[in-house]
């Protein structure tokens, strides 16, 4: 379900990866998870897990809570 925080963690996940140079492809296969999944938080259709945000902030080198800095 679309909702602003939904949206808004989605666009700082797009974000990060972009200036790490992934693609939704080779993002995915960091994290472990199916490169649809990455895409539909992107846009902000799911909440990711606590597992996963654990996954995202790992595959790109920061802390969970540099995630939610937007």
């Amino acid at each position: 379900m679309k909702t602003d925080i939904n949206i808004a963690f989605g666009k700082r996940v797009a974000e990060l990866r972009k200036n790490v140079g992934y693609s939704q492809e080779q993002f995915a296969f960091k994290c472990d998870v199916d490169r649809t999944y990455i895409g539909t938080i992107e846009r902000g259709e799911k909440s990711p897990t606590l597992n996963t945000i654990d996954k995202i902030a790992k595959a790109l080198g920061i802390s969970k809570s540099e995630l939610f800095n937007y």
